[in-house]
């Protein structure tokens, strides 16, 4: 279970088809751990989520965005 650090801007995603900018989950390492919002958070989510088979749009937002319902950053 992940809790929401209002003093902490963790990094989280949305993805199209899945309740865009209404359903965010948090952006883990293998371990499981979330992760910060830094400058390299989007080609960390495209190393993830855009593999050569399948395409998969997505928005990020670090957690004050992500509870304005706001992807700060996309693929799209």
């Amino acid at each position: 279970m992940f809790r929401i650090e209002l003093d902490r801007e963790m990094a989280w995603v949305t993805f199209m088809g899945d309740g865009w900018e209404k359903v965010w989950h948090p952006v883990t390492d293998a371990s499981g751990k979330q992760l910060m919002w830094s400058e390299d958070i989007m080609d960390f989510c495209r190393a993830q989520f855009n593999v050569k088979e399948c395409w998969v749009s997505f928005g990020i937002a670090p957690t004050s965005q992500m509870l304005l319902k706001n992807a700060v950053r996309d693929n799209l």
